[in-house]
This record gives C-alpha cells, sequence and structure tokens, in this order.
C-alpha cells in the first residue's frame, strides 16, 4: 500500500507501479494503424516530472529509430511539427500551462493526439485519439514508473515493436533493492557523500536523461543543488573547470552503462581519472541490467532512494515544492 504523504513510501513502490497500467485493445490498434499508414515523427509533450518519461524514450529510440521522436518542454511546437506528427501530451495533474498550450497548437495542425493525464483541464480536451487516465494523489515526480510505461508502450506500438516486458523488470528491480541495503551501494551511503557537497550526475546516451532526473530528484526532494552534464560533451568544456584550488565543492558521479562503446569507456574512464588527479573524488555507479530499458529504470529507482535518504539526513520535508508554488502564485 502506497502512503500518499509519505515521498520514500511512493519511491520506495516504484516497481510495483511499472505494471499499473496496460494500453487498451482499441488504442494500441489505433496506434498500429498510425504506424501502417506512415508518420513524420512522435512528438512527447510534458514539464517537469511530467517530461521524464518522453525525455527516457527519445533517449532509448535515438538511435535506432527511422523517425524523430523528441520531447517538447515548451509553450509551443516546433515549426517542422505538422499533421503528420503524433502528439503524446503527458500533463499528470492536467493543468500544467504549457502543455496545455503546445498541446491546443497540436490540434490546430491536425495532429493525431493522445493524452495522459490524472484529470484536470488537459483531460477534458476533445480531438484525442486517446485519453489515457492514471490515478491522482502521487506528485508527478513519483508519478514516473506509472507515466513511462504508457508512453514508452505507445511508442513501441507505432513502431510496430514487441512491447518491453515490464513485469519482469518491476520484479528485478525489488529484488536489486534489497541487495543494494546491504552493500556498498545503500542509498543511505551515497546521500551521506553528497552532505555539504554539489553532486554532478554525469552520463552517456541512454543514461543522460537518468543523470537530468537524478539532479531534479536532488533539486526537488532534498531541497539542494545539484546539475548533470553528458559525455562526450562535458569533455569540450566542462572539463575545464575541475582544476585543483577550485573554490566549489564538486563530487562528479559518473553512472556509468555497461552498453558504453570503447569510444565512451574510454572517454568517462579518463575523465573520472584526470578529476581525481586535480583532487575531486569521483564515484562511479554501475548497476546492470538486461537491458537497456532496465539499466535505466534500475538507475532511477536507486538515485530516487538517494534523494528522499537525503532529504531525511537534511530534515527537509521530500513532498513540498514551497519555490515552485510560490512561482505559480505570481504567475497566475
Amino acid at each position: 500500500m502506497v502512503d500518499m504523504s509519505d515521498m520514500h513510501s511512493m519511491v520506495k513502490n516504484f516497481p510495483s507501479l511499472l505494471t499499473s497500467y496496460r494500453i487498451e485493445s482499441e488504442t494500441r490498434e489505433t496506434c498500429i494503424r498510425l504506424g501502417d499508414e506512415g508518420i513524420g515523427g512522435i512528438l512527447i509533450l510534458g514539464m517537469g516530472g511530467s517530461a521524464i518519461a518522453g525525455l527516457y524514450v527519445q533517449s532509448l529510440f535515438r538511435h535506432s529509430a527511422p523517425i524523430p521522436i523528441l520531447t517538447n518542454q515548451d509553450y509551443t511546437l516546433p515549426a517542422y511539427v505538422d499533421s503528420n506528427w503524433i502528439i503524446i501530451a503527458v500533463s499528470y495533474s492536467g493543468n500544467t500551462e504549457e502543455t496545455l498550450a503546445a498541446y491546443d497548437e497540436s490540434v490546430n495542425r491536425g495532429c493525431q493526439t493522445f493524452i495522459i493525464a490524472s484529470g484536470g483541464e488537459l483531460y477534458t480536451k476533445g480531438n484525442s485519439l486517446s485519453k489515457i487516465k492514471i490515478v491522482d494523489g502521487y506528485q508527478p515526480r513519483a508519478a514516473f514508473p506509472l507515466i513511462f510505461p504508457i508512453v514508452l508502450n505507445l511508442v513501441e506500438c507505432v513502431m510496430g515493436l514487441k512491447p518491453t516486458e515490464l513485469g519482469t523488470i518491476a520484479n528485478s528491480l525489488s529484488k536489486k533493492a534489497l541487495e543494494w541495503e546491504n552493500s556498498s551501494l545503500a542509498p543511505k551511503r551515497l546521500a551521506q557523500d553528497i552532505i555539504g557537497i554539489v553532486p554532478l550526475f554525469i552520463g552517456s546516451r541512454n543514461l543522460v536523461p537518468v543523470a537530468y532526473r537524478a539532479k531534479c530528484q536532488i533539486n526537488e526532494n532534498a531541497k539542494t543543488m545539484a546539475f548533470f552534464s553528458e559525455v562526450p560533451e562535458a569533455n569540450h568544456n566542462e572539463i575545464e573547470s575541475f582544476i585543483s584550488g577550485n573554490e566549489f565543492k564538486i563530487l562528479p558521479i559518473f553512472i556509468r552503462s555497461s552498453y558504453e562503446d570503447i569510444k565512451i569507456k574510454k572517454r568517462m574512464n579518463i575523465t573520472a581519472r584526470l578529476y581525481k588527479e586535480e583532487g575531486y573524488s569521483p564515484v562511479s555507479l554501475s548497476i546492470e541490467g538486461s537491458n537497456k530499458v532496465e539499466e535505466m529504470l534500475a538507475f532511477t529507482f536507486y538515485l530516487d532512494l538517494v534523494s528522499v535518504e537525503l532529504a531525511k539526513i537534511r530534515e527537509v520535508n521530500p513532498l513540498t515544492v514551497e519555490q515552485i508554488s510560490k512561482l505559480k502564485n505570481e504567475l497566475n
């Protein structure tokens, strides 16, 4: 049973939430039809926690999809998106103003649209091919394991791919969580290492959005600074800031994939060594997965746990988002 008043409870139930929803046969048939007819691309609309699923799917298919699969975190759509594109609009609350504006624009352009929301204004919108309603009561960032499987399966269906078996992954994550508690990967241990220092999560390829998600979770749950970057891009700029005597306390956390090719692996290894030579204490995280989806979800689950452990150590409430609320009040 998930306690909606406890972020740790929501995060702890991450694996079980992955299997909460299945795409209905009618929606699946619609996706198959659209894929057979041919489309120009897939654009996933979302902001904050609702956008993360789109970023993961975009990353997963970046090197294999025959069409562009992109995430849009803005009020407006790119000019190249036309009526041949599929739009998947995601807003957990259903009231995200940027997503609502972008959705209305997609309808005006004649795009084929799908809606994922727990309710709100978005769920009342017409002109969609399918509306998928998810349970309410979660913080949007904690709803990621509810949203991601739906977005992933919609995209897989359109592309004519066999749906990822998330039940097996969920079972694997539950087992991993038990193993982490009694190992050097205990989430509390990494959280303790972050106290008084700014974590920089560094990923490559499919793990770049995982690094971004970790940064966001530390920001929102633990109410402290965190940043992310990606290799190889960071090797062309950020690396110059890692010099001895730097006045900023940074903890580089390398999120290492078992699917790294030789070029990325070499860059990650050398970068970590150079940072160490300059007096930093880089952390290298490795969690195996049977495929890239499991690897991404395992890291996400683990780093979500780290964020709530850090919140506990810092004695802050991971549920509240006071600064975001202040901003929204000012905007309204």
